[in-house]
């Protein structure tokens, strides 16, 4: 047997799990590591700020469902992740976060006295599912798995382990510490049982108004063509939610969009509701005046851990399993209950898809009838889109912004919308592009970014740069915190630290080694956008929106949105068709 360092057995174990890439900055504590990489088949990605290292990650995963590991160096690097990490546990998003450390005999615990000196598991525990140092050398795979088996238990999410210097450049024998599969070291994900399947497939196939509400849990679990599968069986309507926008194509004849008047008359007029992969939560307006009267409805979930079971709507059903898994089984016991031909479903249909062409036209009139000057948004998430099409991977992010590309932006591929709606942390889009790409090289990513949001991780730009990945952002620069000034104004008649200044992003990204345009009017975006496509690296568009017109966001859209903070308005909802 050879001797190898701490460095080689961790970068042995992290190949094992299945770990491509590796996302963080150089320091004499890990550089043991750093020197195994790319033979054990790692790629290490450097970049600017620790955060955007997880936000990378999660898009990565959100676009392939590869796990990545972060990096922190000892102290601040640590520390910096956590942003990071803390949206990751948000948004259910698997991610192994390692700390390198100093050495054992001052860290735990540290004096004042100690350079860097912080107890860097119990920083990391209030934002991780599982963290743990590794005291011993031959210790590192074992803690290896047992972090991905929390971080697979249940809802996905974050894990963490602290790695001391001295244990890194340790030399041992390899025999002294085997390396295992992932696959010896964990189970699969829970499966439906039969009996509760049967349940499901009867309440689904006697109901009058049966829908199928989809989260981005069937995105994450595979399930997508399962759950279309079921639906055109009960020829019912199908509804995402905000995060699972990506999950339902949006041109099938059975999909209704969940956020708007459309979706709350297919919701109170439900007997039966399947939700998939979804919590139900806040940003979903889980109220009574949009989802009806619950004592006439039953509730049929669908999710991989318990406690996301009945937490805001009272449940009939719930089936702790894998989506995938579940709906596949549950297709099959439609069928061979002869499933289908429902009375009433066309007519319902009907109304519903009238409701959404209603619904479409009220919110479009203001949008097509402005004039101008300058640029609105809505006009320009429209050429967007018109230019990188629905085969596109978009991030979006920010404010006002990531309200008009949820509206606006053309339907995509299961995977491929990607934005952080459960914490709502700016400053996600650029990473998450660059994370997405990494993952995807052979697909356009586009990050469509207000320039509040921009400014939180614009340097990542250069990042793009170095490693050569041809992403487009735009940035809708007009210099204010828009989303925050209605409140404000209605209240106060004025507005406080909202206005940002004039930025030019575009001679920024251009500092950054980036291609970079400058857009004043609609006419000339176009022409730059399909200059991005053409080059080879990272670009960036800053786009002067017009500052009146994205504070015109459809007032039941952004009512809603306000909703989520104040809970409901008790002006009761119109689910009248027309």
């Amino acid at each position: 047997m050879s001797q190898i360092t701490g460095g080689e057995l961790l970068a042995r174990a992290l190949q094992a799990e299945g770990i491509e890439f590796l996302f963080g900055l150089p320091s004499p504590e890990i550089d043991p590591l750093f020197a195994q990489l790319e033979s054990h088949g790692i790629r290490l990605v450097p970049m600017r700020h620790e955060a955007a290292a997880v936000h990378m990650a999660e898009g990565l995963y959100k676009t392939t469902g590869k796990v990545a590991a972060v990096l922190g160096n000892p102290g601040p690097g640590s520390a910096n992740l956590i942003p990071g990490v803390t949206t990751a546990l948000h948004e259910g998003v698997p991610v192994l976060a390692l700390s390198s450390q100093h050495r054992l005999g001052i860290a735990y615990p540290s004096t004042p006295a100690t350079f860097q000196g912080q107890d860097q598991v119990e920083m990391f525990r209030p934002v991780v599912k599982w963290s743990a140092p590794v005291f011993q050398w031959e210790r590192i795979p074992e803690i290896v798995r047992m972090a991905f088996r929390e971080m697979w238990n249940g809802r996905p999410g974050p894990v963490h382990i602290d790695l001391p210097a001295p244990l890194m450049y340790e030399e041992r024998d390899e025999g002294d510490a085997p390396v295992e599969l992932a696959g010896r070291s964990r189970t699969g994900t829970p499966q439906a049982s039969a009996d509760q399947l049967r349940e499901a497939a009867t309440l689904l196939a006697s109901a009058k108004r049966p829908i199928v509400v989809s989260g981005t849990g069937v995105d994450r679990a595979e399930a997508n063509t399962e759950l279309l599968e079921i639906v055109e069986l009960l020829d019912c309507p199908v509804l995402n939610t905000q995060a699972g926008r990506a999950t339902v194509p949006h041109d099938h004849p059975n999909f209704i969009m969940g956020f708007g008047e459309a979706g709350d008359l297919v919701r109170h007029e439900a007997d039966v509701i399947l939700a998939v992969g979804t919590r139900i939560g806040n940003l979903d307006l889980p109220y009574d005046k949009y989802w009806g009267d619950p004592a006439g409805q039953q509730l049929i979930q669908i999710d991989v851990d318990p406690r996301n079971m009945g937490v805001t709507r009272p449940l009939t059903l719930g089936i702790v399993a894998d989506a995938h898994h579940a709906l596949r089984g549950l297709a099959d016991e439609l069928h061979a209950a002869g499933a289908g031909g429902r009375k009433g479903a066309t007519e319902d249909l009907a109304r519903y898809r009238q409701a959404v062409d209603e619904m479409r036209m009220l919110q479009a009139k203001p949008i097509l009838e402005w004039q101008g000057p300058g640029i609105h948004p809505a006009h320009a998430i429209g050429v967007i889109g018109a230019v990188f099409g629905p085969d596109a991977i978009y991030t979006a992010d920010g404010g006002n912004t990531n309200l008009w590309a949820y509206a606006l932006l053309p339907g995509t591929r299961p995977r491929s919308y990607h934005t952080i709606l459960e914490l709502g942390m700016l400053g996600t889009g650029i990473p998450q592009a660059i994370g997405a790409k990494l993952g995807a090289p052979e697909r356009e990513v586009v990050c469509v970014t207000g320039d509040g949001a921009a400014g939180f991780n614009v340097m990542e730009m250069q990042s793009a740069a170095r490693e050569g990945l041809n992403i487009t952002v735009v940035v809708f620069a007009e210099g204010s915190w828009t989303m925050e000034e209605p409140n404000e104004l209605a209240r106060w008649g004025e507005t406080w630290g909202c206005r940002q200044g004039d930025i030019r992003w575009d001679l920024v990204a251009e500092g950054l080694g980036c291609h970079s345009e400058y857009v004043e009017s609609l006419d000339e975006l176009e022409p730059a956008l399909r200059r991005c496509q053409q080059h080879d690296g990272p670009s960036l568009v800053c786009l002067h929106s017009d500052h009146d017109a994205n504070l015109a966001v459809p007032e039941s859209m952004l009512a809603r949105f306000f909703e989520v903070y104040s809970g409901p308005d008790p002006a009761p909802a119109d689910h009248s068709p027309s």
